[in-house]
């Protein structure tokens, strides 16, 4: 495998000058091109020279970053649209009954929700009702006489 010198470079800005944080499928192809090409060496030498000045920066010290954090305060929290309505129908003051009548009102919207959708749906309006009880008798009655057990009426 091979490399090109617009990798090479690009390993070096990425990963620096030390073959060992290099990728593993690209080491063997950089350390080769490196031998080869007197630019790749001039590369490697600038990368080496900026690791040593990075090295050289001391870290920055956070030492109110935790208070900083701790002491923002968190966004107001939006309520849902339930609670809104909850709070409209039952205002603040009456927070006993608010404990009691929270709960039955949200446990009767399934019952509400049910009986709109009812009322508004006409499931047998094309139906021909009479159709649905009328039945032929000799049919059930051939029905009926073939669940009969006759093995002991023959013996």
């Amino acid at each position: 495998m091979t490399i090109s010198l617009q990798r090479f470079e690009q390993l070096l800005d990425a990963y620096g000058a030390s073959p060992q944080r290099w990728p593993d499928h690209e080491r063997a192809a950089a350390l080769q091109l490196l031998e080869h090409s007197a630019h790749a060496a001039h590369l490697l030498q600038n990368a080496q020279w900026l690791d040593q000045q990075l090295d050289q920066l001391p870290a920055p010290d956070f030492v109110y970053l935790n208070t900083t954090l701790l002491t923002v305060p968190l966004p107001a929290r939006r309520k849902i649209w339930t609670d809104q309505l909850l709070e409209w129908l039952v205002p603040a003051q009456a927070r006993t009954v608010a404990v009691l009548w929270r709960p039955a009102a949200l446990a009767c919207v399934p019952l509400i929700m049910g009986l709109a959708v009812g009322n508004q749906l006409d499931v047998f309006s094309d139906v021909d009702t009479t159709d649905l009880y009328s039945v032929d008798m000799e049919e059930t009655e051939l029905e009926l006489i073939s669940l009969a057990d006759y093995s002991e009426i023959l013996q």
